[in-house]
């Protein structure tokens, strides 16, 4: 296939849904069920960092196209692309750079996982983006990598501010669990989220926040819940080695089964509501924060934080001006409208008025104590 067909048609037999992004109108084109399978598992429920379905009703702003081949296609298209065009690079996501070819009316970008040799691509023209990738699990990925990389980007165009955090959700409310890489963030969330009537877990790693008059709404971005084994054990779950997941176990001689291991297992929104049995809530108002430390040699301890901390904490890992997965705006994401986030400082105000607390836990006991401390902090 030439690279004028490949941006020109869609693929015979390709399957076409709508998404709705924010208020833009997505056309997402996929000749492979897994792919268009793991769209429908990573925006789930709708509402997932603003994303859902829609219909055909409006012109598209952007159409994706996804198109599965053997590897030896992609090969000779970059390779034609390098031989016809300027070559130059882009920054795929931080301090990963790619080669690039720009042509006549189109450009073609190089992918590569940081993970993987595999390579794929991308071709970028007017009001489109094809990708041509191998027929593989690690290319089945790259739609939904797209997606939410045109997702985030509407939403940071539009003024959202993006969190280094956590979430749950507790009587309808949403709580951020923000902290530095390490601090305990996810196992903070879920353990909360497993044992706290009525609640729900949110999402992992990246939150976005709207104002919302006088208050903000919070949006999870639905990044997998990344979790190793001793955070598993401080929860107290015990029957992973029965679950079947997507991404599969973490392999033989991967340190995932230390409390602070690197190497993680890797859940799905509805693989953490399959397997952990907590719903998954796509977007709530924002009820208060919580700043967590998981640590096996440390006391239990719940207590408000100081706002020097607290300002310290959230400042660090506020991620609007300099988001560390995503590099230039290489697709050109179409925005219709345009505004500049609330600053820390702002948010900062807001947050005086809600419950903001540290918390340090180091078993499954402190995490049921911490369970019923939260419910009787926040009723009061």
């Amino acid at each position: 296939m030439s690279l004028s067909d490949l941006v020109s048609r869609d693929p015979d037999g390709a399957t076409t849904r709508y998404l709705r992004v924010r208020d833009q109108t997505v056309k997402v084109v996929t000749d492979s069920p897994e792919a268009d399978g793991l769209v429908s598992e990573t925006f789930c429920p709708p509402g997932m960092l603003g994303v859902g379905e829609s219909g055909p009703e409006e012109e598209p702003d952007l159409v994706i196209v996804d198109v599965a081949r053997d590897p030896s296609e992609v090969s000779g298209l970059l390779r034609h692309a390098a031989e016809t065009a300027v070559r130059g690079e882009y920054e795929l996501t931080r301090h990963y750079r790619q080669p690039r070819f720009d042509g006549e009316g189109h450009t073609v970008f190089e992918l590569r996982d940081q993970n993987s040799d595999e390579v794929a691509a991308l071709i970028r023209t007017e009001g489109r983006v094809t990708l041509l990738r191998p027929r593989s699990g690690l290319g089945d990925r790259w739609l939904t990598r797209v997606i939410r990389d045109v997702a985030t980007r509407i939403a940071k165009a539009e003024g959202s501010l993006v969190l280094h955090s956590s979430a749950f959700v507790h009587d309808d409310g949403a709580y951020l669990v923000i902290g530095d890489s390490g601090a305990g963030k996810s196992t903070t969330a879920i353990a909360l989220a497993r044992l706290l009537p009525s609640a729900g877990w949110m999402g992992n790693d990246r939150m976005h926040l709207d104002q919302r008059g006088p208050g903000y709404q919070v949006t999870a971005c639905p990044l997998p819940l990344a979790i190793n084994k001793g955070s598993l054990d401080v929860m107290g779950v015990t029957d992973f080695g029965s679950w079947s997941v997507r991404a599969g176990f973490p392999p033989a001689g991967s340190d995932w089964d230390r409390f602070q291991g690197e190497d993680k297992l890797k859940l799905s929104s509805q693989e953490v509501g399959r397997y952990l049995g907590v719903r998954v809530v796509p977007h709530a108002p924002l009820a208060g924060v919580i700043l967590p430390r998981v640590d096996r040699a440390a006391g239990y301890r719940l207590a408000a934080a100081s706002p020097a901390h607290a300002a310290d904490v959230i400042t660090r890992n506020c991620f609007s001006l300099d988001d560390n997965l995503y590099g230039e705006d290489w697709l050109d994401v179409p925005v219709r409208r345009r505004a500049a986030p609330p600053s820390v400082g702002a948010f900062l105000e807001h947050l005086a008025k809600l419950p903001v607390l540290r918390c340090s836990v180091g078993s499954a006991a402190d995490v049921a104590r911490l369970a019923a401390d939260f419910e009787d902090r926040v009723r009061r």
